[in-house]
């Protein structure tokens, strides 16, 4: 690991005078010369802003953790059980490796750039923020979720089957019960995430805090920015005690 950070270093060769260079003190006096006064007359328009950014974290991580978690049985690897006819474990195998590569697909596309082709597809709005965060977090949620299954404690599920339990029931009292903990904290963490994303999602157009965001950076409203700023910090603060 430290050969390669090396290598990386070397390889990129990063400017470090350029952080203390004179044309970059100059920006950053321009930039606080701009901020001037702050202007309290954006205040009456941050509350519906943020209340589009919370609704749409919620949809994006109440979509993720319903589609992670439908994906994630099906993408946990599990030992043949005995008795398994060859049939049947082609099925899992392919529907193993179908999953799997569903989840990958997911989560190797950033949400920023799901939600560019959305806003192709759709129109500019807080649906194609929620579906791009969605999909980018559906595949964290069900390969974590995945995990948390192969890592189960067979010795219940053995049990209750033993007993001449359904498979159904198994399902409903046995891997339930074990799996919903888990899934509950991953979802919980990955909203935290969703709900830092949901800027960077509107910077492209999907709407809330970051349209608004984008739209004073780039008319140089260098005081609306550092409220805008202010307001989501303090909001996230707030969900996320």
């Amino acid at each position: 690991m430290g050969s390669l950070t090396l290598f990386c270093f070397a390889y990129l060769q990063p400017a470090w005078s350029n952080l203390a260079s004179a044309q970059t003190l100059q920006r950053l006096q321009a930039f606080g010369q701009g901020i001037g006064p702050l202007d309290g007359s954006l205040l009456p328009q941050l509350p519906p802003l943020i209340g589009q950014t919370l609704a749409m974290s919620v949809l994006a991580i109440a979509l993720a953790s319903v589609g992670g978690t439908l994906l994630s049985f099906p993408a946990a690897r599990r030992w043949p059980e005995p008795g398994q006819s060859w049939s049947s474990r082609l099925g899992s195998g392919i529907m193993l490796g179908l999953s799997r590569l569903v989840l990958l697909f997911c989560r190797a596309i950033p949400a920023p750039v799901w939600a560019l082709v959305l806003l192709y597809v759709l129109f500019p709005g807080i649906l194609p923020g929620a579906i791009a965060l969605a999909l980018h977090n559906l595949g964290i949620l069900g390969r974590l979720q995945a995990e948390v299954i192969e890592n189960l404690n067979p010795a219940p599920l053995k049990s209750l089957q033993t007993q001449g339990i359904p498979p159904t029931l198994v399902f409903c009292y046995g891997i339930l019960p074990l799996t919903l903990p888990s899934f509950l904290a991953y979802a919980l963490y990955r909203w935290e995430v969703c709900l830092r994303e949901t800027v960077i999602v509107g910077l492209v157009g999907a709407g809330g805090l970051g349209y608004l965001m984008m739209e004073q950076v780039s008319s140089f409203d260098n005081g609306g920015l550092v409220v805008t700023l202010g307001c989501f910090w303090g909001s996230r603060s707030w969900w996320t005690v």
